[in-house]
């Protein structure tokens, strides 16, 4: 028989034992989530300790680079002036800039080897010529060689000499010995005027050498070795530049950094 008293009974139970079971689950998930703060913590700790001690590995790679820059400073100024001074007496040189900033250091080093320069050229960039250019590079090459330009060479020219997407810094007008050609990315040079200008500078009267930054990636070098000009990849680093001497004095090749090089630097 159905009595109430057991009925109150049996829900008390029920309860209690629910109270149990939240108050059990309550104190193992309080339990593992200190276990797990305790885990992270640890591992945190670790990889602190390890950050610091790659921290201080670094710090001490760090001074030994710069501790090996400066000797290696130290030693190129010494080296300098025994390497460059006089190395290009007398030697004429003509410079033309295309689509590129001058490495910094080329000019210096071709003025501390007592070289002539005989003209500086300057050419903006592919896209300031535009399809007007044809004619240019063949006007500019008469020009750097000291040649007399035709009635049409000079009419071609006179445009960009007056709107100064070419600019001329003459300091010399004698002829030269040898043309550095410094080029820039391929996107930003002149094919064409780039050809005009090696087939009007005869590499049996002329050196002949291109130069670029090592961080031309798309360039004409291809072009120019395909020409049998001398060419030189990283002209904006003192190898590159001790290879341009070195390419001056006679030593052609193609050198510098980068996969189409021959070698690293040019014997001098």
């Amino acid at each position: 028989m159905f009595r109430i008293k057991d009925h109150v009974i049996s829900l008390v139970a029920v309860f209690l034992a629910l109270g149990l079971g939240i108050l059990i689950g309550t104190t193992l998930s309080d339990e593992m989530l200190i276990t797990q703060q305790r885990l992270l913590i640890e591992q945190m700790t670790k990889e602190q300790k390890g950050l610091r001690e790659e921290r201080r590995a670094m710090e001490a790679r760090l001074q030994t680079v710069v501790h090996d820059l400066s000797l290696w400073k130290k030693y190129q100024e010494a080296l300098y002036p025994i390497l460059v001074s006089g190395a290009l007496t007398g030697k004429r040189v003509s410079v033309i800039v295309h689509g590129a900033e001058m490495p910094p250091g080329v000019l210096e080093i071709l003025r501390d080897a007592d070289a002539i320069l005989c003209n500086l050229i300057r050419i903006r960039e592919r896209q300031a010529l535009n399809d007007t250019a044809s004619g240019v590079g063949a006007a500019l090459a008469a020009l750097t060689a000291n040649e007399l330009l035709t009635a049409e060479m000079e009419e071609s020219l006179a445009p960009f000499l007056a709107d100064e997407r070419i600019l001329l810094e003459q300091l010399d007008r004698g002829k030269p010995d040898a043309v550095i050609l410094v080029l820039g990315e391929l996107e930003f040079t002149d094919k064409r005027l780039v050809n005009e200008l090696v087939a009007g500078l005869p590499q049996d009267r002329f050196t002949v050498v291109g130069l670029e930054w090592s961080s031309v990636r798309a360039s004409l070098f291809g072009q120019l070795r395909a020409a049998g000009i001398s060419t030189i990849d990283n002209a904006d680093t003192v190898f590159g530049q001790v290879s341009l001497l070195a390419v001056l004095r006679g030593n052609a090749g193609n050198f510098g950094i980068k996969s189409s090089a021959e070698q690293l630097m040019a014997n001098f």
